[in-house]
C-alpha cells in the first residue's frame, strides 16, 4: 500500500488520501514523555501498551501505544506510519541507547560549558537508529547555538535538533514529587497544559502565597484547575462571607461558609450562632429591609400618582 513520505521540507504529510483505507490511528509515548499521532497502513492491528516501531522523521523510533483512533478522526497531524510491533532486539537496542542519550547529554553539557551558552540541558532523545538526536534545553532567551549542533554532529554522526522548551515541560520530563507527595500530575498522566492565573487561587479561597500554589516548575500548580469549576459553581449558590441575611423575621451576619458540609452560619442579632444546610438557607431566606433614604421616593407613590393622572 501506497504511503505519504517525508516532503520538500523534511516533514511528514497528513495521510489524508491513506486515512480512508487505513487500519487505525494511534498515539505513541516516547522516552521523553513526548506524544504523537501515527497512521497504521498494515492489516496488523495495534493494542493499548504495546511497544510499537514507527517511520518518523527520515528513520526508525519505539514508543508505547496509549491511545487508538478511528481513520475518520480528526487530528491535527500525523508523525509517520506503523513498521512492526518491537522484536526483542529492538528493544535491546532501545536500551542501548540511554546509555548513548548520557554520553550525549555529558558531552553536549562539556560544549556548553566551553562555549559559555547561557542554557540548561534537561534531557536527550535518539531515535531508534540513531539518525537522529534531539536535546531539550531551558533558557531565558533565544540563544545561537549553530556551533553547539556542528560539535554534536560531528561527534555522534548525527543530525541534530536542539529544542528549547518551557519550565512546566522541563518538570514534566525530569519529573518528581509535589507538595501533595504524589508524583508530578505532568509527568503522570497530563497530556497539554491549561491556563492557570492568580484568580483561580483566589476562586478558592488560597492566599497567594508562592510558596503554597507554586508548583516544582516554579509556576501555579496544574491541579489548582481541577476545582476551579467546582469554586465558581459554589461562589454563585454560597452568600459572601459578612453580608447579612434574613431568615423568617431575625436578621443575621453570614459568619462561616462550608461549601464541603454544605452548610451556611449565620450570627443573628442576639449574637447567637444559626448553622443551617445551604438548601434550608435559600428556602428560608427573606429579602432585606433597606431603610428609604430622604429624598427618594416610594415605587407605590409613583405608581398611584400614575394612574390618577390617567384618570
Amino acid at each position: 500500500m501506497s504511503y505519504t513520505d517525508e516532503n520538500a521540507n523534511g516533514s511528514y504529510g497528513n495521510y489524508d488520501k491513506e486515512k480512508t483505507s487505513a487500519l487505525e490511528l494511534f498515539r505513541l509515548l516516547f522516552n521523553t514523555r513526548r506524544l504523537e499521532t501515527f497512521i497504521n497502513l498494515s492489516d496488523q492491528p495495534v493494542s493499548v501498551g504495546d511497544m510499537i516501531v514507527v517511520s518518523a522523521d527520515r528513520g526508525e523510533d519505539l514508543g508505547i501505544v496509549v491511545a487508538k483512533y478511528d481513520p475518520r478522526d480528526p487530528v491535527a497531524s500525523i508523525s509517520g506510519h506503523f513498521m512492526r510491533k518491537a522484536k526483542p532486539d529492538d528493544l535491546q537496542k532501545d536500551l542501548q541507547n540511554r546509555e548513548f542519550e548520557k554520553k550525549v547529554l555529558k558531552f553536549c553539557k562539556e560544549r556548553v560549558s566551553t562555549r559559555s551558552i547561557d542554557m540548561k540541558l534537561t534531557s536527550c532523545e535518539s531515535q531508534l537508529d540513531r539518525r537522529k538526536v534531539r536535546i531539550y534545553f531551558t533558557a531565558d532567551q533565544r540563544k545561537d547555538f549553530r556551533g553547539l549542533v556542528r560539535d554534536l554532529a560531528s561527534k555522534f554522526h548525527a543530525r541534530i535538533e536542539m529544542r528549547q522548551i518551557g519550565v512546566r515541560d522541563d518538570a514534566r520530563q525530569k519529573d518528581g514529587i509535589g507538595l501533595c507527595g504524589k508524583r508530578l500530575c505532568c509527568a503522570s498522566y497530563l497530556s497539554h497544559f491549561r491556563s492557570i492565573t492568580l484568580k483561580t487561587a483566589r476562586e478558592q479561597n488560597l492566599a497567594p502565597n508562592p510558596s503554597k500554589v507554586s508548583g516544582v516548575c516554579g509556576r501555579l500548580m496544574c491541579c489548582l484547575n481541577y476545582e476551579s469549576d467546582f469554586y465558581r459553581k459554589a461562589s454563585k449558590l454560597y452568600p459572601q462571607l459578612g453580608s447579612r441575611a434574613k431568615i423568617g423575621k431575625r436578621e443575621g451576619k453570614v459568619s462561616a461558609v462550608d461549601i464541603f458540609r454544605e452548610t451556611v452560619t449565620l450570627q443573628m442579632e442576639d449574637e447567637e450562632y444559626k448553622e443551617m444546610d445551604i438548601e434550608k438557607f435559600h428556602r428560608r431566606k427573606k429579602p432585606l429591609n433597606k431603610p428609604q433614604e430622604k429624598g427618594t421616593r416610594n415605587p407605590q407613590q409613583d405608581q398611584s400618582e400614575n394612574i390618577k393622572n390617567l384618570e
